[in-house]
């Protein structure tokens, strides 16, 4: 399939925004503002403007309206059912066809804490911290006093109070990994259960158990080591008023939170949450769905239309690992095999993400069948096999000579990484997707503020490399993730280094003669386009991440290129 990225600059006065972003590659298009719609309340039959929240699917006039018209609307207002599937359990499918940005759910987290495994983050706001500041309570490390006031923190506050531990002693004594976080978002768990154990009870009996299956395995001796023993020994929380603190207690929380918790990027960095109906989503390496924590709720909106009866889905691994790396992440960490249509298809969606180069003829290799880990793997030129064993030391040489190299990034030690591996492995396999990712970061950039005059030949070398690696960075991403929902910073990004390319390059050739006006305002506009897709793909992220202040960039960007182009009487 071939990437469309405007290579015929023909059409390119009709575009003014990269509008979609799909699973045919970037597609560039025009657009239109709609007027709002107008319906009839549903309660009293006059116009209103406002739709319910829920299903979007009726209006009211009020708030009085809705509640008056809640109970004949409540059994058709979710748009979602539970169901249950062997094998998988319980799960959510649409009970009504869906389009693209629906609202499918909008819910508070029941529970919600660092991960299991984090460096040491505020428990009021989980932002990372110095551990200069202290709780005055209990001295868990906090950004100071808003966030030790936070009801988030407060079981933890009372336990280790209650305890006498001091915590900046432990810490100091813990060496790394800081293993004393593994048990704060489980102690959640288990007071917020004895205060309200009814309630409790009601919103976790329908979420999935499988680890209760997995006693005996390393992860659930790592567990009682680091958290059972912790919660009872170090913080004594047998002791504590009403809290069930067995040992079976304690691994049925870790249960909870392995098989049913919600990866949520808060403002700071990421969580883990367990909510009523959100953690019952089906994991798939395709998902359907894409969430956003706002306002302390999360929103899972549909990111591609999802027809009635579809299971609603979304993604508990990496994205952007090949089907190898996710099955054997999801099978550790949530304790199921995935089946999706991208596990299943050797190809990984015509990316060849994980596809291996054949010694003896050079063709392509895949695995015979992608779901069994034993399967060989067969070069579809000369039919040689590879064993799985030969598969994993060469995936594994390439992800440790990779992770090398990224630590001290540099264009010649990159791309002498690619020449070796290229060799070795297809142009597309996740370990060079990575290297991509740093190339196109480190082209021309050492002459990017640097007047046109001083920038020579090498350069101009470097801004073609880098628009070749963007397109070819994004036509991948393109097909595996469409929405880029689960791609912001790194397409983002790459949409905003490819604005660069085009930018330079229109300028440079305008000035060698080499353009006329018309195609010179093409090309600046679809520089403008690049910077408004990325612009629309980083809008939702907060100013004071990485990825807002991009957004923030971008905006600037904009306008210094629309008063270039009315300088030179482009507008």
């Amino acid at each position: 399939m071939s990437m469309v990225v405007c290579q015929n600059f023909k059409s390119l006065s009709s575009w003014y925004h990269v509008s979609s972003f799909g699973r045919g590659g970037i597609q560039i298009m025009g657009g239109s503002k709609t007027n709002e719609e107008k319906g009839r309340c549903a309660s009293c039959g006059n116009e209103a403007e406002t739709r319910c929240t829920g299903c979007r699917n009726v209006f009211y006039c009020g708030r009085e309206c809705q509640k008056k018209g809640w109970s004949d609307h409540k059994d058709t207002c979710r748009p979602f059912a539970v169901n249950k599937k062997k094998d998988i359990g319980r799960l959510l499918v649409a009970s009504r066809d869906l389009s693209v940005d629906d609202v499918i759910l909008c819910e508070a987290p029941l529970v919600m804490g660092p991960k299991q495994m984090t460096e040491p983050v505020c428990l009021g706001c989980y932002k990372p911290v110095t551990c200069k500041y202290r709780c005055s309570r209990c001295s868990w490390p906090m950004c100071g006093p808003l966030c030790e006031a936070q009801p988030d923190h407060e079981p933890e506050c009372q336990v280790t109070s209650a305890a006498g531990v001091n915590m900046e002693a432990e810490m100091a004594n813990a060496g790394s990994p800081l293993h004393l976080y593994e048990v704060v978002t489980v102690l959640r768990c288990l007071v917020i259960a004895s205060r309200d154990s009814k309630k409790w009870r009601a919103s976790t009996e329908r979420l999935n158990t499988r680890y209760l299956k997995a006693v005996g395995s390393p992860q659930y001796h790592h567990n009682h080591e680091y958290v059972v023993n912790v919660l009872r020994e170090k913080f004594l929380l047998h002791q504590y008023p009403g809290v069930d603190a067995s040992d079976a207690a304690i691994h049925t929380a870790l249960g909870l939170l392995q098989v049913n918790s919600i990866p949520t990027k808060t403002r700071y960095g990421e969580v883990q949450a367990i909510y009523p109906m959100s953690s019952l989503l089906s994991h798939s390496c395709i998902p359907n769905t894409k969430m956003q924590w706002e306002n302390g709720r999360l929103t899972v909106r549909a990111s591609d239309p999802i027809k009635r009866g579809d299971p609603i889905t979304a993604i508990f691994t990496d994205i952007l690992w090949g089907t190898r790396a996710r099955q054997d992440h999801i099978q550790q960490t949530r304790l199921l095999v995935c089946n999706c249509k991208r596990c299943q298809d050797p190809t990984e969606l015509n990316t060849y993400f994980s596809a291996l180069k054949c010694r003896r003829c050079g063709g392509t290799v895949l695995p015979e069948k992608p779901l069994d880990p034993a399967s060989p793997w067969v070069c579809r030129e000369c039919s040689h096999q590879m064993t799985t064993e030969e598969v994993i030391g060469t995936n594994l040489a390439l992800g440790a000579a990779v992770e090398v190299a990224l630590t001290k990034p540099s264009i010649s030690s990159l791309e002498a990484l690619q020449k070796e591996w290229v060799q070795r492995v297809h142009p597309n396999h996740y370990h060079l997707h990575a290297v991509k990712h740093s190339l196109l970061q480190l082209y021309g950039r050492s002459k990017e503020k640097a007047d046109e005059a001083d920038r020579d030949e090498a350069h101009w070398i470097e801004i073609d490399k880098k628009e070749k690696v963007c397109k070819e960075f994004l036509t991948v991403c393109s097909r595996l993730d469409p929405s880029t929902s689960h791609t912001i910073p790194f397409v983002g990004l790459t949409f905003y280094e490819y604005h660069k390319t085009i930018l330079q390059n229109a300028q440079r050739h305008f000035s060698q003669a080499k353009l006329t006006t018309q195609q010179l305002k093409k090309r600046m506009l679809l520089s403008k386009a690049l910077l408004r897709k990325a612009l629309d793909i980083f809008k939702n992220e907060p100013e004071d991440t990485p990825e807002g202040q991009l957004c923030i960039t971008c905006e600037e960007e904009i306008i210094r290129i629309g008063k270039w182009m009315l300088a030179v009487g482009l507008v």
